[in-house]
């Protein structure tokens, strides 16, 4: 594995794989969306065995100290290039790689043997099976994460952003299961029915046809796992590592019914007026009030049981001290069924899911059936309103309801029995309010048999779903983010040549566009900070603040750092601007601006040559608060003139 970086930070995180297994680890990074480099080591360690670094919680690369799996054998694999072209290429990677670094990925791309998009499924196979050769390491193994570090730099392609982590889960569990911890987090449910969750994304997870056949069981009906077990049509095993593999990955809700109340007296069995009741084993507030005597047209509505999940905290302590395999699933209401408890709390915890745009602007008010409708129809009501809500979370195959194998025939006819169904000209008289979320739900079909029917567009949609993009919703979000960063790259140009009206222009789209972005936020903020009427001190401080809002995203952006230095400064904050200064220079120590900055603060023992801005004639000094660290030192005149 070569030497270790000598600029590798302190870890801040630690254990070993036999308490937190690999799985769990990426799942947590894939949540979080952390970057930075998890290393596994040997006990005692001797080596570094393999470095895995992270971007956003996509894995980027793997390297281990045991060769295998070369890119070269896995583009032959996959029928990417002929036996032939392999052996050639080797050789010319050899001689390439005698005048300076050189990739064979990016060999074969210039040769034009493959295409970018071949090169790019057979690094994210090269990946997956990189990741399964770690996750078969011995369990005595001790890992360590260093946060934002880039412990592979310089090694492979850099730049990358990145594989989908969801398709690489499956083949780690099934091929290296952790049973011990499938032991334990599924005795944790047993007595529990799991559902598939609304946000299901099955089609991301690798499964096989068997493993998707078996999952959909659970969106008909919950069941316990050992139901779904015995009916999943795997072996046990099988059956077992997939309802872990679906809990880990937070693709079911663990559900609980509402507890019976006790059964009511009968009025005949009531004792009269004159016999004395029996005593009561609770004092008289605790007792329970009777049901109401009002006959009800539907069994009551069972409450979900809440699962007591710890705070969420980052990778900065281990994740886990005691085996804790499965994360505290999303819990929901189920139908009456057998008596249901919670799963064991956990220190995985996922982010939301998120809904579709056009629901979000309703998602405080589900639009519900109205009194009188007759129970079918109210119940064809939440059927449409569910399913408006969670089509743009699903792909095309799912919209269908059918397999990624699935000829154009099978298409044709699933979609035309859809039709019936969901085209909205059918919906009856009653149905009319909820007739423009049909319409919604019938475009999104409509779109998927227009793409899977047509074999170019099948193949270019093909291509989306194995980056992970293959949901509307996520294609939409991609088109933002990739629109963000257009319009930012723009705004730099523009700031670069000075033309800071349009540079602001393009920065605000950006921020529209995709709000997560503490770089955009920055440059908005010097770019305000610039305008002539924002030179005063209480203009000033407005931008400082939109600063440390770009800071509160990540404290890693330098440009934050350095422009609310330049802002410190121009008011007179001579401490809080060399502090800026110096962590900018930390953080980039090309930026020789803030590193003159720095240097120049200390030539003047700690002073700065610059001035507040004089206050107009007529106005008032700007109430800026003192700060003890800013105190001005006695001058020499003053010590030498100082009174006894």
């Amino acid at each position: 594995m070569g030497e270790l970086p000598e600029n590798r930070p302190a870890h801040s995180a630690a254990g070993t794989l036999a308490k937190t297994p690999l799985a769990h680890l990426l799942v947590y990074t894939h949540e979080r969306r952390l970057t930075g480099t998890l290393e596994i080591a040997a006990v005692p360690p001797a080596m570094v065995t393999a470095s895995i670094f992270i971007i956003g919680g996509r894995p980027a690369k793997v390297r281990t100290s045991e060769p295998g799996h070369y890119l070269g054998g896995v583009l032959h694999e996959l029928g990417s290039i002929t036996e032939e072209q392999l052996t050639r290429s080797l050789a010319d990677l050899a001689r390439a790689k005698a005048t300076g670094p050189a990739l064979h990925g990016q060999l074969l791309v210039s040769q034009r043997i493959i295409g970018n998009s071949q090169l790019e499924a057979a690094l994210c196979e090269q990946i997956g099976r990189k990741l399964r050769h770690v996750a078969s390491m011995p369990l005595s193994c001790a890992y360590a994460y260093f946060d934002g570090f880039d412990g592979l730099q310089g090694w492979g392609v850099d730049g990358h952003l990145g594989f989908d982590l969801l398709p690489m889960l499956w083949p780690i569990v099934h091929e290296n299961p952790p049973w011990a911890h499938v032991d334990e987090g599924l005795a944790g449910i047993a007595a529990s029915a799991m559902r598939l969750g609304r946000g299901a994304d099955l089609g991301r997870l690798g499964l096989g046809k068997d493993q998707r056949a078996a999952a959909e069981l659970l969106r008909v009906r919950p069941m316990p796992v050992a139901e779904f077990v015995s009916t999943s049509g795997l072996s046990d095993r099988q059956g077992q590592l997939l309802a872990y593999t679906l809990l880990l990955t937070k693709q079911v809700d663990v559900l609980r019914p509402q507890p019976k109340a006790p059964p009511s007296v009968p009025p005949s069995t009531r004792p009269p007026r004159s016999s004395v009741p029996p005593r009561s084993p609770l004092p008289p507030r605790q007792q329970p009030s009777p049901p109401p005597a009002a006959p009800s047209l539907s069994p009551p509505a069972p409450v979900a049981a809440p699962v007591t999940v710890p705070p969420a905290s980052r990778l900065s302590r281990p994740p886990t001290t005691t085996p804790s395999p499965i994360p505290a699933a999303r819990t929901s209401p189920v139908p009456a069924g057998p008596a249901i408890a919670s799963p064991s709390p956990t220190s995985f915890s996922p982010p939301p899911l998120g809904m579709p745009a056009g629901l979000r602007k309703n998602s405080g008010a589900r639009l519900r059936p109205p009194e009188g409708l007759a129970p079918e129809l109210a119940e064809r009501w939440d059927e449409i309103i569910d399913r408006a809500a969670t089509i743009d979370r699903a792909d095309y195959f799912m919209m269908l309801d059918i397999s990624q194998e699935a000829k154009r025939e099978e298409v044709e006819a699933a979609f035309f029995t859809l039709v019936k169904q969901w085209h909205p000209d059918r919906l009856p008289a009653e149905l009319a309010p909820v007739k423009d979320a049909c319409s919604r739900v019938f475009s999104r079909m409509s779109e998927a048999h227009a793409t899977l029917v047509d074999a170019e567009r099948r193949a270019r949609y093909m291509r989306l779903l194995a980056d992970g993009s293959g949901s509307p919703e996520m294609q939409e979000t991609v088109a933002r983010v990739v629109e963000a960063a257009t319009a930012f790259q723009k705004a730099e140009v523009c700031f670069k040549r000075g033309d800071h009206v349009q540079a602001e222009e393009f920065c605000r789209k950006a921020v529209e566009a995709d709000a997560t972005q503490p770089d955009y936020h920055a440059m908005l903020a010097w770019l305000t900070a610039l305008k002539p009427d924002y030179q005063s001190p209480e203009k000033t401080l407005e931008c400082i603040r939109m600063l440390d809002k770009a800071l509160e995203m990540s404290d890693k952006c330098e440009k934050a750092y350095y422009w609310r230095g330049c802002l410190h400064k121009r008011i007179g904050r001579a401490s809080h601007a060399v502090r800026d200064f110096r962590r900018a220079a930390d953080l980039n120590p090309r930026n020789i601006d803030a590193a003159r900055e720095v240097r120049l603060f200390h030539l003047r023992g700690g002073r700065t040559s610059s001035k507040p801005p004089v206050q107009p004639a007529g106005t008032k000094q700007s109430p800026l608060p003192p700060r003890p660290d800013e105190a001005p030192k006695p001058g020499l005149l003053n010590r030498l003139f100082k009174k006894t």
